[in-house]
């Protein structure tokens, strides 16, 4: 039984009306649950991947919040029926990887019918930005995986590497000041040479371990950070542009929205022919390499 993505909701925030991290997942979410073919009462886990919550508060999880807005089995009276999981994954852009995982594990093992991951990428405007600026384009997705496909199409294996060594190349942390509660970003002027040379190393891992080679793959789904980096990604990979998907924007990285805003666009634009086979490759801060194989 293969885990599928059975819908996609994303609502770009480029204009900033919306103002907080649980807006944005309602915004998303809303209109992913609506299009797909399951009810709120089917959705066993509910999965957060934001990194900027509204306040910054730690404790309860974001996805409860998340999960009592949207109303999935938020109230229930009777013990015995359907009940949802929520909790938070916290890893900056590879997140949503990380909570696609997570999910696709939990229902492959029968304990839950679907799965639901969010994502709101937005910093609180109460925050002072000082220092490089966060980098990210503000926005929501959301994304429902079912095991309820039996042609063998879904994700198939993933795998995750941190490069330790490369960890300073990108810098985040907060403090309070006389002006209240600053947020620090700071990037080395040459971090994207370091995702490069990650995600090469990254992927030939992976690849040597699937016993697959990199021209297997009809497609590629890098992270959207920019369209020159996905260039600079086909080139290090040997691979031709054309197999990237780029549905990249001009005022910043996607950050985890990169995933389901990238499979929007192949499911929309009729790129997932039955039997075409994808590779994902997602960097993140840490620095971070995560790969997944998907089969349309």
């Amino acid at each position: 039984m293969g885990i599928t993505i059975d819908s996609i909701g994303l609502f770009e925030n480029s204009d900033r009306s919306v103002k907080t991290s649980l807006e944005l997942c309602r915004k998303a979410a809303v209109p992913c649950i609506e299009q797909s073919g399951y009810e709120k009462e089917d959705i066993g886990i509910v999965v957060s991947v934001a990194v900027y919550r509204d306040d910054y508060f730690c404790e309860p999880s974001f996805s409860s919040f998340v999960q009592k807005d949207l109303k999935i089995n938020h109230d229930k009276q009777d013990s015995t029926g359907p009940k949802t999981l929520s909790l938070d994954v916290l890893n900056g852009a590879m997140g949503f990887l990380n909570a696609c995982q997570l999910s696709t594990a939990m229902i492959a093992s029968g304990k839950v019918k679907t799965g639901l991951v969010v994502s709101s990428d937005i910093v609180d405007d109460n925050v002072s930005e000082k220092g490089d600026s966060p980098g990210f384009h503000p926005s929501g997705a959301a994304m429902l995986l079912t095991g309820g496909n039996n042609s063998g199409s879904g994700f198939k294996s993933f795998h995750f590497r941190t490069f330790p060594e490369m960890q300073d190349s990108f810098e985040s942390y907060m403090f309070n000041d006389t002006m209240g509660m600053t947020l620090i970003f700071k990037r080395d002027s040459n971090i994207e040479d370091a995702y490069l040379r990650a995600v090469s190393r990254g992927v030939s891992e992976f690849l040597e371990n699937e016993n697959t080679a990199i021209d297997d793959f009809d497609l590629i789904i890098p992270s959207q950070i920019s369209s020159g980096f996905i260039t600079k990604t086909a080139a290090i990979l040997g691979v031709e542009r054309k197999k990237m998907i780029d549905v990249t924007v001009d005022d910043g990285d996607l950050f985890n929205a990169s995933l389901p805003a990238a499979m929007d666009h192949v499911f929309k634009h009729n790129l997932s022919a039955p039997g075409k086979k994808a590779l994902i490759i997602n960097i993140a801060s840490g620095v971070q390499v995560g790969c997944a194989v998907y089969q349309f």
